[in-house]
């Protein structure tokens, strides 16, 4: 089974994008605010392929270059990508973690849109899984966008997904045909399509806390689905 995780983060999107460009995003800073957190090491070692005391400069030289404005053309996409993550975990309002992501393995990436489509929730299916978040960009493009992690910003379709995670979905999800969690080449067992399928039910519902709480605050959600690709 892929070990995946997905964040959670309420964001104040005006708020987050001004932080590009101050001394607020730069290494001192950021490795001030989250003295003691795994997620330090975790992209120290990231970047450094393992070793942290490689990967710590290249982490530091992509705070450096968030500090000092927009990024550069020469500036590594992937690079800023992770470390914005840092900077969520810095200022933004941490929900909380789904530590084991359902991998739907009907899906070529594992995603869980099929299974979304299957239970009617079409912006959930359209927007799960779609990188949409710019930052530290104004605007993402061809040669700017990351194939993994795959962060996600919903705002203003966050009332849409609020309605849809309202519905009775939990109760229909275990009697879904099996067709969305078999994997078009190798199949699936019955045994593994029933575990998905009561993991699925435990991550929306945590999914829906999340998008119910940011809701009421007036502010937009990020998701940031990481770990095995």
């Amino acid at each position: 089974m892929s070990e995946r995780f997905l964040e959670g983060f309420a964001v104040d999107a005006k708020a987050l994008d001004a932080l590009v460009g101050t001394p607020r995003v730069g290494p001192k800073a950021i490795r001030a605010k989250l003295r003691g957190k795994s997620i330090l090491r975790d992209l120290d070692l990231t970047l450094g392929e393992g070793n942290a005391n490689r990967g710590k400069p290249l982490v530091d030289a992509a705070l450096e270059s968030l500090a000092r404005g927009r990024p550069r053309k020469t500036d590594s996409a992937y690079r800023l990508t992770r470390v914005a993550t840092l900077v969520l975990h810095a200022y933004a309002d941490k929900l909380g973690t789904i530590e084991l992501v359902p991998f739907v393995e009907g899906h070529p990436f594992g995603l869980w849109t099929p299974v979304l489509h299957a239970l009617g929730m079409t912006t959930l299916a359209r927007e799960y899984g779609k990188s949409s978040l710019a930052f530290p960009y104004i605007k993402r493009t061809a040669k700017t966008r990351v194939k993994w992690p795959l962060a996600m910003l919903v705002g203003t379709s966050l009332p849409r997904w609020r309605r849809e995670l309202a519905t009775d979905w939990a109760a229909r999800l275990p009697a879904l045909p099996d067709t969305p969690f078999v994997h078009r080449e190798y199949g699936t067992k019955p045994e593994h399509i029933a575990e998905t399928k009561r993991e699925l039910v435990r991550a929306l519902t945590e999914l829906a806390a999340w998008v119910a709480e940011v809701s009421e605050s007036k502010r937009a959600l990020v998701l940031v689905l990481d770990g095995d690709q």
